[in-house]
């Protein structure tokens, strides 16, 4: 995962602090609207929130659920940023934008949070040339390629209200879905089993 995105922390090391705990968001059901609406731009001269701390939780969300990248309207929020990333070199992509998409393909299998143990087949351009604004503002144009160009493809689909299990074909995902039934009721067992285990031991 050595090509994810990354920058240059070291002058955050040199001056390392102990820095107070970022508050978790909670990711929101898989059926809830916000997850299949167009978020809005974000406003850097009214600000709805100050986007250094947003992006601050939006990361330590990320890194909590052990993810490549989370979208605000995961978390319940109309903002159009996301973050993407691996290890402790994040970015914040607000206002993200595609501005041109190579007709080279690949086809890899993605998950979501936003769906539990849902993985499917997903078919995403090699490389892509984007735009954004980092969290003071600042805009940058960068092209992307491979795994960090999927990764910024799928949480851009994200802002535009699109989830990843409606870009594979059907059988695909009537496929998948059987798959994470089953890996729901394994788990649910799993559960009863270690529930009987704590019972039996109380009793002795």
């Amino acid at each position: 995962m050595s090509d994810i995105i990354s920058f240059n922390t070291e002058e955050l090391a040199k001056n390392k602090v102990e820095q107070p705990k970022v508050p978790l968001f909670k990711l929101v059901p898989e059926a809830s609207d916000i997850l299949y609406e167009v978020m809005p731009e974000f406003d850097f001269t009214n600000p709805p929130v100050d986007p250094v701390a947003f992006a601050s939780s939006l990361v330590e969300t990320c890194k909590s659920n052990r993810a490549l990248g989370l979208a605000a309207n995961q978390c319940g929020f109309k903002y159009r940023v996301f973050v993407a990333g691996h290890g402790d070199d994040f970015v914040a992509f607000f206002n993200p934008k595609v501005i041109s998409m190579s007709e080279t393909t690949e086809i890899s299998v993605e998950g979501c949070l936003s769906f539990p143990h849902l993985y499917l087949n997903v078919i995403r351009p090699q490389s892509i040339e984007v735009e954004y604004q980092d969290f003071n503002g600042k805009t940058s144009q960068v092209k992307f390629e491979g795994l960090t160009a999927r990764i910024f493809l799928h949480e851009y689909d994200h802002m535009e209200g699109i989830t990843f299990e409606s870009r594979t074909k059907l059988l695909a995902l009537k496929s998948g879905m059987k798959k994470r039934e089953k890996m729901f009721h394994k788990m649910e067992q799993a559960q009863k089993k270690l529930a009987q285990m704590a019972k039996q031991q109380g009793k002795k």
